[in-house]
């Protein structure tokens, strides 16, 4: 197959070596043309084609949600950028580097994955992201933030009511964290 109709074949910007369904040979052949780029091994982009970090993110290990520094930067919460796209993960820790950045994902415990919702990129490609009071939680959990006090943190957004259901999954410490700061 040319690689034109393969393009037109595979309507996706991002695709594993089974949705391909190219001999791994013909794969290598177009990402050495410099027509993909190769993500990790069995991922590839087109090259000509334009992705979402956070879609890649979801897209290069699964389940995962976007999190931490990544969200809190996102939602407002935290003027701080992130130079990796930060995920959370209840299989392990790991860090994929690509030519499309760093992709960092941290393990939780599954009874602490949950509270993300799920977005849709301007390709059509869906990733998830905590939602705000979850990823301020995860952050505090996972960094071990012992106190909100002189960190750069904008809280006027959070739902207090929301934020409190979700702290009673982790550990006192972190409900602590959370109760210390609201109760001034």
């Amino acid at each position: 197959m040319r690689f034109e109709q393969f393009k037109n074949f595979l309507p996706l910007s991002v695709f594993t070596v089974v949705q391909a369904a190219q001999p791994n040979i013909q794969l290598a052949r177009w990402h050495k043309a410099g027509k993909l780029i190769r993500l990790k091994r069995g991922v590839y982009q087109f090259a000509d084609g334009q992705v979402d970090e956070f879609s890649l993110a979801g897209y290069l290990y699964q389940p995962s949600y976007i999190s931490l520094e990544t969200a809190l930067n996102n939602l407002g919460i935290i003027p701080d950028v992130s130079a990796n796209v930060t995920s959370i993960s209840p299989v392990t820790t790991k860090t994929i580097k690509t030519v499309k950045g760093t992709f960092i994902y941290s393990k939780i415990s599954q009874r602490l994955y949950f509270g993300w919702q799920k977005i849709k990129d301007g390709a059509g490609i869906y990733y998830q992201i905590a939602l705000p009071e979850k990823a301020l939680l995860d952050w505090i959990y996972l960094r071990k933030i012992s106190h909100l006090k002189g960190q750069r943190v904008d809280l006027s957004g959070l739902n207090r009511t929301m934020l409190k259901q979700f702290s009673r999954f982790f550990p006192g410490w972190v409900k602590g964290v959370i109760h210390e700061q609201f109760n001034r």
